[in-house]
């Protein structure tokens, strides 16, 4: 982004307030019937995502998950303003993920012990989107990944990249960081990078 700087900040309780500021009225401006969702889609399985629609409440929900620092990622700020957010955590802290993988009987290849980071989302303020916003959220998760003693980093883009809403990234995006495709799950590719 020309003559501009931002800077990338690990979700904390302390930047809950800023976190619900952009989830409340920026993130969603133009998809507004998506607006309910308040990043918790990898948290639930896909069954009770179908069920569990009501905004205020999935709203609280967040609000608790950031405060015990169970919902993690980082935010992407300009200024005093949050203009992008990425939602990572542990594979295994995806119940979306565990319970899409069993369905389609996909095993993930690795060694055991191995950790694994995964990107469930980005969501970038549609006045920001294609100026690098992701781009720097994803090389901030990779960095922090090698430092924390991670194997991998996990990416799940979805097939159809003509999809309107690329909000777990798109396949360029992962291909051009050194990610390659480790699965391919019908509707979205598993994209993995190996730290070590």
């Amino acid at each position: 982004m020309e003559n501009q700087k931002f800077i990338i900040r690990q979700l904390r309780p302390e930047l809950c307030e800023d976190w619900l500021g952009y989830f409340d009225k920026i993130a969603f401006q133009d998809h507004e019937d998506w607006a309910f969702c308040y990043c918790l889609e990898g948290h639930l399985t896909p069954k009770r995502q179908g069920e569990w629609t009501d905004r205020e409440e999935r709203r609280e929900k967040a609000i608790e998950m950031i405060q015990t620092g169970e919902m993690q990622g980082y935010l992407a700020c300009l200024e005093d303003k949050v203009i992008g957010w990425c939602n990572v955590n542990d594979r295994e802290n995806y119940l979306y993920l565990s319970e899409m993988f069993r369905q389609v009987n996909y095993q993930p290849e690795e060694a055991a012990g191995e950790k694994v980071k995964a990107i469930f989302c980005f969501l970038i303020a549609p006045e920001y989107r294609g100026k690098g916003v992701a781009q720097e959220l994803l090389n901030r998760v990779c960095e922090d990944a090698a430092r924390d003693g991670y194997s991998c980093v996990e990416g799940y883009p979805v097939s159809d990249e003509k999809f309107e809403f690329q909000y777990h990234g798109t396949i360029g995006m992962y291909k051009r960081n050194g990610f390659v495709e480790a699965a391919d799950l019908k509707y979205v590719k598993v994209m993995q990078k190996k730290l070590i």
